[in-house]
């Protein structure tokens, strides 16, 4: 997936919002600057289709995934929910998912 092919997450709404049910964190580089990782960030379906990808910027040392991921759910009104699973990744890259539900009170 690249970023090009999908709509960025802050341009969810509606009908898309309420399919979401997965968020991916997944695909960590290291950025330009140092000791510092670029995360791409997908939020899916129940189905495991892909609605919309970001890209977050984290230190390059252990920092809880939602922290990373949150900024980019808290526009559109998604909370992560549950815990974080890893997930095993034909190329061996780090993916870890976490399910998602629209914040309470947010329609």
């Amino acid at each position: 997936m690249n970023e090009d092919d999908l709509p960025r997450i802050a341009g969810l709404s509606g009908a898309e919002l309420a399919r979401a049910r997965t968020v991916a964190m997944h695909s960590p580089l290291p950025s330009e600057a140092e000791q510092t990782l670029i995360w791409t960030v997908t939020v899916l379906t129940a189905e495991a289709i892909p609605l919309a990808e970001s890209r977050a910027t984290s230190p390059d040392y252990p920092v809880p995934l939602t922290e990373i991921a949150q900024p980019h759910l808290d526009v559109v009104g998604l909370v992560t929910v549950g815990r974080w699973q890893a997930e095993i990744t034909g190329d061996g890259s780090p993916r870890f998912s976490a399910p998602v539900r629209l914040h309470p009170g947010r329609h």
